[in-house]
This record gives structure tokens, sequence and C-alpha cells, in this order.
């Protein structure tokens, strides 16, 4: 069994409430890193929104893919 077998048998049994824990963890721990790294991320907040909305796009189009 490959780790991304494994992986995606865990995935399978998360419920709708656990991908939301993990979410809302995964908001907490980018604002806690985001507030001591904001001076860097003000000063190339561009790159940033470039990078989410080219990421956001290629999962956007493969989760509709057919």
């Amino acid at each position: 069994m490959g780790l991304m077998t494994w992986a995606e048998e865990k995935v399978k049994k998360l419920t709708f409430w656990d991908l939301g824990a993990l979410k809302l963890a995964l908001l907490v721990l980018g604002a806690i890193i985001g507030a001591y790294i904001s001076v860097f991320v003000k000063q190339y907040v561009w790159w940033f929104v470039v990078v989410f909305v080219v990421l956001y796009l290629y999962l956007i189009l493969k989760f509709f893919k057919k």
C-alpha cells in the first residue's frame, strides 16, 4: 500500500465536520503566521494574490473536469 492509497482511504472516511475542523485549523494557523510576517506579506501582497488565484483556478478546473 502506497502513501497516496493510504491517504485516499483516510480522506474518504472524513465527515463534513472533520473537513470543517481541518479548514478552521489551517485558517487559524495562517492567521498566526500572517501576524508574525505581516510586513513581508504587505511588501509582496500582489505576488501572494497571483499565486492564490493561479492555485485556486487550478483546483477549480481539476474539480469540475470530467
